[in-house]
């Protein structure tokens, strides 16, 4: 297939994704509302307790995911079917492995939690147990459910994918009628209808995939080896998980230790507004990785080098177009967004969007380690570098320090990672660690230097209110596309976004 073609796909899977992306999020908001005022806060919090005792222990099942779909990817880019079709039914195999430990686990350790050291009221308890039952049965259909997921992935039907979870966002809308007609205990019916929703979604994905793809059969499989390499990638996928998740929650840690709640308040916020605008660069990246992946198993550098660059830039390039106008106007957005504006929210929100964006810089990189397969001497690098972020913020804390500190130590981190991660990668997958200093790193730096420019002249002379704020956020697109266009792309990039909206325009039409 050419590279004009694999251009065009990308360009149609992205625009699905995104369409996916608008509607889940704004039905999303909706139904959060009519769930949270239907139950009322005791019983949406109990429910959100038992769903994250049982998200907790189901945390292995991400890393397993993601090693199974990288199985696959790699098989369908050999264009091996009987290799594929082992494949498939390997991952099946280690997901129902998984599946029964989890659900040993949620049934002893799980549930002793529960009567334990949950705080529920008493007259809810039994509630509780009902609705720790039905979500430890929805997570096992989660987790029989991976290698379909995958095989839909790699295959890079991005349409179906929306497609079914449109479907899901649409039956959620059904739960939220239900739930105001039933006369039973809303927490129980609310658990089973969303048990009844993953099991249709489960059911349709089955049939469409057992449809489309060969492979896609319920026939469990068996190699020592295969597995053996599924298990070490998702071994050390977790070891990076869980090290995001430590030096994560040990900046929350350290805030509350040093300032208080109300402090954790205003990052949170930040969090919540990067998470947003990570869903920007990470619908563009769900497009690209299947196709990074495939050309590692095919051992087109060269293209997957490109494909590695652009996603890496082309992803910085899309938040920085957002960032700009956030940055500059991140007081008037957060006082539009909340009643009362946290003291230092602004200046977590700033930090926090170029966290973000070298974050989405450094995913392509992490896409690619994972291609490779063999993770061991790539985590043994950057996760020592990204759990420096912890210790090195507290002792400036300790003498001292702004609580603002927290995410300096994890921007300087990130990009430190970055570098970090490119040059593990030289051995890996043969990727030119100068090339892509000088093709993303020195591109991004300059293009956001220049864009910056003009808003920030705007932003000094004129006076805050909604007429600046309307005129910088026009300024500010039209400086980032300019200076993207001009000085972050190179001639054959250029043709390759122009063939990306060509192929967006005709697909519309």
């Amino acid at each position: 297939m050419s590279v004009s073609d694999d251009n065009k796909r990308i360009a149609k899977n992205t625009m699905l994704l995104y369409i996916r992306m608008f509607f889940t999020m704004g039905v999303g908001f909706f139904t959060s509302r009519i769930v949270l005022d239907a139950l009322g806060f005791v019983d949406y919090g109990i429910y959100n307790v038992v769903g994250g005792i049982v998200s907790t222990l189901a945390f292995i099942n991400g890393s397993m995911a993601g090693a199974t779909q990288r199985w696959i990817t790699i098989a369908l880019g050999k264009g091996n079917l009987s290799f594929l079709k082992k494949v498939f039914s390997i991952g099946l195999t280690a997901q129902l492995i998984i599946g029964v430990l989890i659900f040993i686990g949620l049934e002893t350790v799980g549930l002793w939690y529960l009567y334990n050291y949950a705080v529920i009221p008493e007259e809810r308890m039994n509630a509780s147990f009902w609705v720790f039952q039905i979500s430890v049965i929805t997570a096992t259909l989660g987790i029989l459910n991976v290698p379909f997921t995958g095989a839909i992935m790699a295959h890079e039907k991005m349409g179906a994918f929306a497609a079914f979870s449109i479907i899901d966002v649409v039956m959620k809308l059904v739960i939220c009628y239900a739930l105001y007609v039933t006369n039973k205990d809303k927490l129980i019916v609310y658990s089973i209808l969303l048990l009844i929703t993953y099991l249709i979604n489960f059911i349709i994905k089955q049939i469409y995939c057992f449809k489309k793809f060969e492979e896609a059969r319920f026939k469990l499989g068996w190699d020592k080896e295969i597995l053996k390499q599924m298990w070490s990638l998702a071994f050390w996928s977790m070891s990076g998980n869980l090290a995001y998740l430590g030096y994560t929650q040990g900046i929350t840690l350290l805030i509350n230790l040093f300032f208080g709640p109300t402090m954790n308040a205003a990052a949170s916020i930040a969090n919540q507004a990067g998470n947003i605008i990570n869903q920007f660069s990470g619908n563009f990246q769900t497009a690209m990785n299947p196709q990074i992946t495939k050309n590692y198993a095919r051992e087109n550098y060269i293209d997957m080098h490109n494909l590695v660059f652009r996603s890496a830039k082309f992803s910085y390039f899309l938040m920085l177009i957002f960032v700009v106008p956030l940055f500059f106007e991140a007081n008037i957005l957060l006082s539009i967004w909340l009643k009362e504006v946290p003291e230092h929210s602004v200046h977590f929100l700033r930090l926090g969007l170029f966290i973000s964006m070298f974050m989405a810089v450094r995913n392509p990189l992490i896409v690619s380690a994972q291609a490779n397969g063999d993770l061991k001497k790539y985590q043994f690098v950057v996760i020592p570098i990204l759990l420096l972020v912890t210790p090195v913020s507290y002792v400036i804390l300790k003498l001292g320090g702004i609580p603002e500190t927290t995410s300096y130590v994890m921007l300087v981190v990130i990009i430190i990672a970055v570098f970090a991660s490119a040059y593990m990668l030289r051995d890996m997958v043969k990727l030119n660690f100068k090339q892509f200093v000088n093709q993303v790193i020195f591109k991004i730096t300059i293009v956001t230097f220049v864009a910056f420019i003009l808003p920030t002249i705007v932003f000094v002379f004129m006076e805050e209110g909604f007429k600046r704020f309307f005129v910088l956020g026009v300024i500010s697109a039209l400086s980032c596309v300019y200076s993207i266009y001009k000085l972050g792309l190179t001639v054959t990039e250029r043709i390759f976004i122009i063939s990306m909206i060509k192929s967006k325009l005709r697909f519309k039409s």
